[in-house]
């Protein structure tokens, strides 16, 4: 597995690198280099450096709302569902990433209008308000503070605006701040200064995201990652893991590196599918694997899912001991999610709309969302990344024994078992 930088901030082993404070609103300013622009006074202690909201938060030991879990859940869901009809290659997405990223931006529509409409639906907001969703999202965080001893988990926000020139609503930019802990910086800089960023945010798993363009006249770029790095209750032995076949959905085979374990899991043998609970460190954290039988592929199979569903599979696991086979593999997808977002409802956020507008952040329209995630796993664990960026231009308008080898295409759902959160999600068609 990836080994981290041993010089990385403070903030990720607390589990948010939110850095600094700018107004005392939690956040820190970046010049056009993408260089931190050193805090006034002393350097804030590390449990400061997460948003004032956040804070507060955690320190009121705030529960965290199932009406957002199950909002992200289900657009995550819906989302990879979309990407992953009719791919040919491995999918892997970061839903709370592009939730959260989206969430921030749905700040700034109008009350009532065509674009806050057709977010709500497509992220699944329901009742939410935009203070409901803020305040949900601060007690959220807050709950992934500090998670296990043997779980990193980073969760970072940025803004980037033209600082000379800022005609981003002061008010946006207060409760981005506030709640998410927004870096600001300048667009100047752009692109390589967020790419910068997003690099530094992922320990350098994710280099770019934000395509090489000319953003003099872009009003700003809402970025988020999310950075995840777990360590498994039980490893893999090294020296068990030996080249194996593994079917691709043509029904060829290629050779992979196949780890192999016996412990304690927990396994369901589903009507056409069997799923096994692989726990990280203390437990709080699992990847699911999830393979369908012979005779059910996984494209028909991802496409039947629901968030109920995977509910109710955690719900019936039993645990017991086990014989695991997995693939060590590295998986890496980038996507403009623009088109899906439009299919799930989305079209009237985006510039080709003429009803498309964010007044409370400016006379802007998002001209393009772009998501890239990269999964790492081997013998002592997972590295996983996913970055998030959204630009806005001006507006024109007691078990059984069982074995289990994951060596057909399979779904893996890395999740917070205490909030049910999906982290992670994706289809493993060809780990070689």
């Amino acid at each position: 597995m990836r080994q981290p930088n041993p010089f990385r901030h403070v903030g990720t082993v607390l589990g948010f690198a939110l850095a600094g404070a700018l107004s005392g609103c939690g956040g820190s300013s970046m010049d056009g280099s993408g260089s931190p622009m050193p805090p006034p006074g002393p350097p804030s202690s590390p449990t400061s450096s997460a948003p004032p909201a956040v804070m507060q938060a955690q320190q009121a030991n705030t529960p965290v709302d199932p009406a957002i879990v199950a909002a992200d859940n289900t657009f995550g869901l819906n989302l990879f569902q979309n990407l992953n009809s009719g791919a040919s290659g491995n999918v892997a997405i970061a839903p709370i990433s592009v939730a959260m990223a989206l969430q921030i931006v749905y700040n700034g529509a109008a009350a009532g209008s065509a674009t806050q409409q057709g977010m709500a639906q497509t992220l699944a907001l329901g009742s939410l308000s935009t203070q409901d969703l803020n305040n949900d999202n601060a007690a959220l965080q807050g709950s992934l503070l500090n998670p296990d001893p043997l779980v990193q988990l980073t969760i970072a926000n940025s803004l980037w605006i033209h600082l000379g020139t800022d005609t981003v609503s002061p008010a946006f930019t207060q409760m981005d701040q506030t709640y998410y802990g927004a870096t600001v910086g300048d667009l100047a800089g752009a692109p390589a200064n967020v790419n910068n960023w997003v690099s530094t945010e992922t320990d350098g798993l994710i280099t770019s995201i934000l395509p090489n363009a000319n953003y003099a006249s872009v009003i700003a770029v809402i970025a988020n990652v999310i950075y995840f790095k777990g360590q498994w209750s039980t490893e893999f032995d090294p020296s068990q893991t030996a080249a194996a076949p593994f079917t691709l959905m043509d029904g060829t085979q290629v050779s992979v590196p196949m780890m192999h374990e016996s412990a304690t899991y927990g396994y369901l043998q589903g009507a056409n599918f069997q799923a096994v609970r692989i726990p990280y460190g203390a437990g709080r954290f699992s990847m699911l694997a999830v393979m369908p039988d012979a005779g059910t592929t996984l494209s028909s199979f991802v496409a039947s899912l629901t968030p109920t569903m995977l509910n109710g599979w955690v719900g019936q696991l039993q645990t017991g001991m086990g014989t695991l086979s997995m693939p060590k593999f590295t998986a890496t997808y980038g996507a403009s999610l623009v088109q899906p977002l439009t299919t799930l409802g989305m079209q009237a956020a985006f510039c080709a709309d003429p009803q498309a507008g964010f007044p409370g952040i400016g006379l802007a329209c998002i001209q393009d969302v772009e998501h890239k995630t990269v999964v790492e796993v081997d013998e002592s664990g997972t590295v996983a990344a996913g970055a998030t960026t959204v630009t806005l231009t001006p507006t024109a308008v007691q078990a059984p024994l069982f074995t289990l080898s994951l060596d057909h295409p399979f779904l893996y759902i890395i999740r917070d078992d205490q909030t049910g959160e999906l982290l992670f999600i994706g289809a493993m068609t060809n780990p070689s």
